[in-house]
């Protein structure tokens, strides 16, 4: 059994579900497409500060991010895939010239291994921000009576 997406929820790289509105959604994608306000309003027939509203949500810009990240040489697979490349290019140079410097082979070694500490920290930080936002806090400032005592059972239950 083949499970489709939800209209207006979209499955993002961070593995968490952005629900985005069909409108922001179409804002999105036009702006993505267009990169730029006012040739999506006019493409759109929508007003430009409309446009702009949409753009400032919250899950519209995350789902923006998400798209943009994901393509191109930006995509985090196609930059390791790069370096990758440079690296087995300036190996197979080395060995068939006989001539190199191990400067220049440590230098993207030291590239590649600082891009892919970057990336964890990204990453490891986009799961801290996750989690405090999924975190609910709750302050009992000790009512009197009834109520103090329903909600001290309460808090010490939860």
């Amino acid at each position: 059994m083949t499970i489709f997406p939800k209209p207006g929820i979209i499955y993002g790289m961070s593995k968490e579900i952005v629900k985005i509105s069909p409108e922001g959604l179409d804002v999105a994608n036009a702006y993505l497409q267009f990169g730029n306000i006012n040739a999506v309003a006019q493409e759109l027939a929508v007003p430009a500060h409309k446009v702009t509203e949409l753009l400032a949500q919250k899950d519209v810009k995350r789902y923006i991010d998400n798209v943009y990240l994901d393509l191109g040489y930006r995509n985090r697979n196609n930059i390791a895939s790069v370096m990758d490349e440079m690296i087995a290019s300036k190996l197979e140079e080395a060995q068939e010239t006989g001539i190199y410097t191990s400067k220049d082979l440590a230098d993207l070694m030291q590239m590649a291994h600082k891009m892919r500490m970057e990336e964890i920290k990204a990453l490891a930080s986009l799961e801290k921000t996750t989690e405090i936002n999924n975190q609910t806090n709750v302050q009992f400032n000790g009512a009197e009576g009834n109520y103090g005592k329903l909600m001290e059972k309460l808090l010490k239950n939860a």
